[in-house]
């Protein structure tokens, strides 16, 4: 039978991955459900090509283009909660592609209607980490992570045996400003910002990626995804993208998964567990390569990093703090309102001027996001970074 498909954020860069490989496999796989927030245009190919049962569009103005284009007979909500109503059509899976915090209610809905998560969003367990594995735990839910990283680490775990692992390492490209000098990152643009070396990504993901915030969200991630301290989880810089990530045994044994670096791998991974599809991802050949190269981060060019194990040493709500802080910098910086460097300032000082507390429900996780997210702006508006 063919496993049925849903995707929250078909319309991103996962999202279209995602439906690259689904289309390459007709015979094991079937879309039920897709969801955008504006770009209706794209959705509409993809209905006409995929023609899934439901879809959803958040943004009210692209939903009444969406209509004026369309001419299926499928049901098309509206509204950002809508999500919860696609699920109501039965789903094996859901590819949780939507970038933010924004993220997180579709997630926690997924779980909590016990079908199997394929996640992307690592925005959710950066904000609710314990939450998260809470629910998904007591409603036996398996998650299944995307991000190359956490992926590479999933396919080399040995969970039943995790006292025999000493620490994870999870690799990083360094991004476009790898061997810029610090005082050239003062003029960086938007434009020069969102031109990843190797991946081909959003441009919220790639600015963090350029600030290198995106390998603390995944520090972050790794912690509760996998249930280790922040002590026995290391960065490595690592150029090339070929090394995906590794697990450090206790006899010296570091396992790691390698390919090129293709989202197609990972998100193939996710759909066909526990099994394995063929893709048309170009093959790693080492010979060509030559070499890898290898070395430590530098946290003072990228002080996001530094800022993010801080959050973790916190615990409390500064994990979701620092999301929400960096999410207005970027968007900020986006919009050619703040500098590039601005980005951590901004990030930290929102954590310094931030009262931390528990976080005993996802009610608790929205107003701190909400309550952090003023604060920045209210920082970024006086200058006080």
């Amino acid at each position: 039978m063919k496993k049925k498909i849903t995707i929250f954020g078909s319309t991103g860069s996962i999202g279209q991955s995602t439906l690259d490989i689904i289309q390459n496999h007709p015979d094991k796989y079937e879309v039920v459900g897709l969801s955008a927030n504006k770009n209706y245009q794209k959705l509409n190919e993809q209905v006409e090509i995929f023609k899934p049962k439901i879809i959803s569009i958040a943004d009210e103005e692209s939903f009444k283009k969406f209509n004026d284009i369309n001419s299926s007979n499928i049901i098309v909500l509206n509204g950002k909660d809508s999500y919860d109503e696609i699920l109501d059509f039965k789903t094996d899976i859901v590819i949780a592609a939507i970038t933010g915090a924004v993220g997180l209610l579709p997630v926690v809905s997924v779980l909590n209607k016990g079908i199997t998560l394929a996640l992307a969003n690592k925005e959710s367990l950066v904000c609710s980490g314990m939450l998260v594995t809470k629910i998904a735990k007591e409603n036996n839910v398996k998650i299944l992570p995307i991000d190359s990283e956490h992926n590479a680490i999933y396919q080399v775990l040995d969970f039943k045996n995790k006292s025999n692992v000493s620490k994870l390492i999870l690799t990083a490209s360094g991004g476009p400003f790898l061997n810029h000098d610090n005082k050239d990152l003062e003029f960086v643009t938007p434009e020069q910002a969102i031109k990843h070396p190797n991946w081909s990504m959003g441009k919220k993901i790639s600015i963090d990626s350029a600030t290198m915030m995106n390998k603390g969200l995944e520090l972050i991630e790794a912690c509760f995804l996998f249930d280790m301290p922040y002590e026995m989880v290391d960065i490595l810089i690592h150029p090339e993208s070929i090394i995906h990530s590794c697990v450090e045994y206790i006899d010296g044994s570091i396992l790691s998964q390698m390919g090129t670096p293709d989202m197609r791998t990972p998100i193939s991974y996710t759909l066909a567990y526990p099994q394995r599809v063929k893709t048309n991802v170009k093959r790693l050949n080492l010979g060509e390569i030559g070499k890898l190269t290898f070395f430590n981060p530098c946290f003072n060019k990228f002080p996001c990093l530094e800022l993010a194990y801080e959050s973790l040493k916190i615990q409390k709500s500064a994990p979701a703090v620092l999301n929400a802080a960096n999410e207005i910098a970027v968007e900020e910086f986006l919009n050619n309102k703040i500098k590039f460097t601005s980005i951590p300032k901004i990030v930290e000082k929102t954590l310094n001027n931030t009262s931390f507390s528990e976080l005993n429900s996802i009610k608790d996780v929205i107003e701190v996001d909400s309550e952090s997210r003023l604060l920045a702006h209210s920082l970024i508006k006086t200058g006080g970074f």
